[in-house]
């Protein structure tokens, strides 16, 4: 009898503890999600290439790291290490606040990630058939993925 209630006494034990550890234990579920990758189409590069030869090609120059006065350059792994694992809103609402420097945000936002699209296209990002919204919202929960480049 005693033996009995010693095995019963040990199940139960090992019951709680089980329960105990699945409760503690982080579910897959809740585990945190890694965000989205931005995407962008080849329309909106070639849109965005048009844009950025009207507006920026004078202080960014025509490949993007040898401008006539001097803007910083907007490919290469100093680039990249800037800008890219984080959300594309930082590197959209960078451009929108801050380009062109005579009249920032004077351009539609739809025209920025146009821009942006083209600049991450020089940078090794590779279009889809995904475009990327003009929404700010939704561009933050969309990261520049570095794994993306074809280094």
């Amino acid at each position: 009898m005693k033996r009995g209630h010693l095995i019963a006494g040990l199940t139960l034990c090992l019951a709680i503890a089980g329960i105990a550890i699945a409760q503690t234990a982080p579910s897959p579920a809740l585990a945190p999600e890694k965000a989205a990758r931005l995407t962008f189409t080849a329309a909106q590069v070639e849109n965005g290439k048009a844009e950025y030869s009207s507006r920026c090609i004078d202080c960014h120059g025509a490949n993007l790291n040898d401008g006539e006065f001097g803007g910083p350059p907007l490919k290469g792994e100093a680039f990249r290490e800037k800008w890219f694992d984080q959300p594309s809103s930082t590197l959209i609402g960078f451009t929108q606040a801050a380009m062109p420097p005579d009249a920032p945000g004077r351009l539609s936002l739809d025209a920025y990630v146009e821009i942006v699209a083209y600049i991450l296209s020089n940078n090794g990002v590779a279009a889809s058939d995904r475009p990327a919204p003009a929404n700010m919202d939704a561009l933050g929960a969309l990261n520049i993925e570095a794994d993306a480049v074809a280094r």
